[in-house]
């Protein structure tokens, strides 16, 4: 009776029989980097797994990247694989792939939804301000017409959207087109959260780009009632030298939401910044 009972039946599934490494790339060569640790997880489908019943179950396995674009995974079976994405960082990607037996590489190019280009990160000592400059561009034109950008700031290296210090009005911009854009995060004041303590810091720059509606805005500005007097608005009784009046123009961009839906952001490479401020170096150990 012991030896017929079901405790003495042997598990003969196979283990992991492969590995896989990769990098998301943009057209243009380069890797698409990540917010890490904002969710950089991407959704994986096993198109042969274990039958259910006489049928093939399509299972849903979500993989992680790394912050410098690459992605590693050391415990999978060969087979035939697709990638579905739809709320990272790049416009979306249905592709299926197959995974042999030993190891394997497999490069996914897609379209960032904003690319940052022209780095330059310094300190500016007259200012005590450190100091963003860089070009943002859309990935895709016929797309996106907005991008803001942002400097961010952090005690490690993972510096991201959920991982970020920066107080200051000037380390983001509003909607802009694209183009040129310099953002600067103050060294002392506002920003005591990241400055407290003499340490290093890393830094980065973070694009959205959006679908945007140009909508009305509205400014108070001065004007000089004086001046106005050749226009026939003179001898007016109780009127001020000067009066407030409200101008309008089409200038603020509102995000529609119709493109990245999930306001995902595109990021630059991160950088080390020295504890003195006087040494500025790329992070390149993602391992």
């Amino acid at each position: 009776m012991v030896t017929a009972c079901d405790w003495f039946v042997f598990d003969n599934v196979e283990g992991y029989d492969a590995t896989i490494t990769g990098t998301f790339k943009d057209a243009t060569g380069n890797p698409v980097l990540f917010g890490v640790p904002d969710n950089y997880g991407f959704t994986i489908y096993e198109e042969n797994f274990t039958p259910s019943k006489g049928k093939f179950v399509s299972s849903a396995q979500t993989w992680y990247a790394k912050t410098n674009g690459t992605y590693t995974n050391k415990m999978v079976f060969a087979g035939d694989y697709k990638i579905d994405t739809k709320t990272n960082n790049f416009y979306p990607i249905t592709e299926s792939f197959t995974i042999a037996k030993g190891d394997n590489t497999h490069d996914f190019m897609v379209t960032p939804y904003a690319r940052i280009k022209n780095v330059q990160i310094s300190y500016d000592a007259a200012t005590k301000e450190l100091v963003a400059k860089c070009t943002v561009e859309h990935g895709d034109v016929t797309k996106t017409n907005g991008i803001q950008v942002f400097f961010m700031i952090a005690q490690d290296r993972f510096v991201a959207k959920n991982n970020n210090n920066a107080k200051d009005a000037t380390a983001s911009s509003p909607f802009i087109e694209g183009g040129d854009v310099e953002l600067r995060i103050k060294t002392t004041g506002g920003n005591n959260s990241e400055f407290k303590y003499t340490q290093p810091h890393y830094v980065r720059i973070a694009a959205q780009a959006a679908h945007c509606a140009i909508v009305p805005a509205y400014d108070e500005e001065t004007v000089d009632w004086a001046a106005w007097g050749a226009m026939g608005y003179a001898g007016y009784p109780n009127v001020p030298d000067e009066v407030k009046v409200i101008v309008h123009h089409d200038a603020a961009y509102t995000n529609d939401g119709s493109v990245n839906p999930n306001q995902a952001y595109n990021y630059s490479s991160v950088y080390r910044v020295s504890e003195d401020f006087s040494t500025i170096t790329e992070v390149t150990d993602w391992d």
